[in-house]
């Protein structure tokens, strides 16, 4: 019918990324199924979910979640607290309640989703794997490690058996569960999930491919934490050079590559080396974010410490004045980074 075209159309001009113009339209989609169809149908409680949806990945947080609860809401009296649809409700709104900083809140929701994933659905299932790695995610945020590990290696142990070890996913459980576990200052057992993930996705993947970069770095950190700074290097180096191969210069994850190789020369003693790197990172943060930026600041602090080390005073100088300024006017005069 003609409400379901506009709905239709909507999704397509999200899915272009035409989010204003998909906006227009799944509001019209919703207003019409509310007048139409009445606030409790489902076809008026699925456009909530689209159009909250699609506020959220506008940045409209507050929206979202306006619209994600009223849906929850009819759900619950219509559906009941165990359906599959309920349940996707309670757990979409819960990361969107984590997205917000509203931890406890989101808490609640994910296991009372994730309670009612394992008894419907059952422990194996991919809806209750999400949930166990999504609560998992949040405990992790919340400082809880020790909950978010056990999360964390039944998510993994699942992933294992039911989609084998090279599947993208249980890569990612490996991964993630790798970064946890340094985290948690377990280094060498860190280190052995980030190898396993690194060979997995150089083989299923290729050198090139953007999460085999991601996980060349998150080796290479690895390394660098444990002392390993040739390791490290040869790893950084290869993520960088990927990097500008595949995303260019300017792109934000080359930027990070082309920072955290020179911290690393510098930390090596090559200062020469390490200098090119850093002025490459400050200039394409300028140009990109902008000079007050946290990233660009970052990136002020690091060559102006380099060159301080360096000898080099007066550039030294400059660069560090200009970061106790620009956090002076961003975060004022007593926040911990300009102190």
């Amino acid at each position: 019918d003609a409400l379901e075209a506009v709905n239709d159309l909507g999704q397509v001009l999200k899915a272009k990324g035409d989010l204003d113009g998909a906006e227009v339209l799944l509001r019209k989609a919703l207003e019409g199924s509310r007048e139409t169809l009445g606030d409790r149908h489902p076809r008026t409680l699925e456009s909530m979910l689209t159009l909250g949806s699609l506020l959220e990945e506008k940045g409209d947080l507050d929206g979202a979640e306006a619209l994600l609860r009223e849906a929850l809401e009819g759900r619950r009296e219509t559906l009941g607290d165990r359906h599959p649809s309920t349940l996707a409700s309670i757990g979409s709104l819960g990361s969107l309640l984590q997205d917000q900083g509203d931890m406890d809140g989101a808490e609640a929701l994910l296991r009372e989703a994730l309670e009612g994933n394992r008894e419907t659905l059952g422990d194996r299932h991919p809806n209750t794997l999400i949930l166990i790695f999504r609560l998992g995610s949040l405990l992790e945020e919340k400082g809880d490690l020790n909950g978010a590990e056990a999360l964390l290696r039944e998510a993994l142990e699942a992933c294992r058996e039911t989609l084998g070890d090279r599947h993208e996913n249980t890569l990612g459980s490996i991964n993630n569960l790798g970064g946890l576990l340094k985290a948690k200052g377990d280094l060498d057992g860190a280190e052995a999930l980030l190898r396993e993930d690194l060979e997995g996705c150089r083989e299923t993947l290729g050198d090139r491919h953007e999460s085999t970069l991601g996980s060349i770095m998150g080796l290479g950190s690895l390394l660098e934490k444990k002392g390993d700074l040739a390791g490290a290097e040869a790893l950084y180096r290869e993520a960088l050079e990927g990097r500008r191969e595949t995303l260019g210069d300017r792109h934000p994850d080359t930027l990070i590559s082309f920072s955290n190789l020179g911290s690393l020369l510098q930390d090596q003693g090559g200062l020469d080396g390490a200098e090119p790197l850093l002025r490459q990172a400050l200039e394409g943060n300028r140009e990109t974010l902008g000079d007050r930026h946290p990233d660009t600041l970052i990136s002020i602090f690091r060559l102006g410490s380099l060159l301080e080390e360096k000898g080099d005073l007066n550039g030294a100088q400059a660069l560090l004045r200009e970061s106790v300024e620009a956090h002076r006017e961003t975060f004022g005069s007593r926040h911990e980074g300009t102190l």
